[in-house]
């Protein structure tokens, strides 16, 4: 299933009851640039509480993911500079892949196709998360990345990340396996 935004926002209201937002900022004062993860989360920074929620929810199932405002929360949003841009680029280079959360926000995001564009030259991993049906009117090179989908483990009480291929729709894979470098597969 696609995420919705409703989903999202239920998975942010359990994180903030879980207290998560706050033991993201203490954590985020121990930062260590030489940390490793699974993804770079490429969102704009309108869609805090929905990126929230898709924090407590890789976070869940087993992701270790990057996001700015929580790893780096030193980074000054009023005053950008290339120093930023190099930090930002050197994070993604850290991470095994990268998740586009596509939002009418990120459409007007000036960070996000950039992100998008250094980790697709940088890894070839790179995945979009569609947060509702919107089209791709304006960022047709959307339509080139597949897509994360969440859903129930068939038979198992636990949720995960699958990635799906856009055109065919019978090949996907579980995302941890994607990040490793196997192929989606036909189902």
């Amino acid at each position: 299933m696609i995420l919705t935004e409703s989903r999202i926002r239920q998975a942010a209201a359990d994180a903030k009851k879980l207290r998560l937002d706050e033991a993201y900022r203490r954590n985020s004062m121990k930062f260590d640039s030489s940390q490793t993860y699974d993804l770079f989360i490429s969102h704009s920074f309108k869609d805090r509480d929905i990126v929230l929620g898709l924090s407590h929810l890789f976070t869940t199932a087993g992701y270790k993911i990057y996001i700015d405002w929580i790893d780096d929360s030193n980074l000054d949003r009023k005053n950008v500079t290339s120093e930023t841009a190099k930090i930002i680029k050197n994070r993604i280079r850290r991470s095994t892949g990268l998740s586009y959360v596509s939002t009418s926000n990120s459409i007007t995001s000036k960070w996000c196709p950039w992100e998008l564009g250094v980790g697709d030259g940088m890894h070839g991993k790179v995945c979009i998360l569609p947060i509702m049906n919107i089209p791709f009117n304006g960022q047709e090179y959307l339509g080139l990345y597949p897509y994360l989908e969440y859903s129930q483990v068939s038979g198992q009480n636990r949720y995960e990340f699958w990635v799906y291929d856009q055109k065919e729709h019978n090949k996907y894979r579980v995302l941890k396996e994607w990040l490793k470098g196997y192929d989606l597969l036909n189902h």
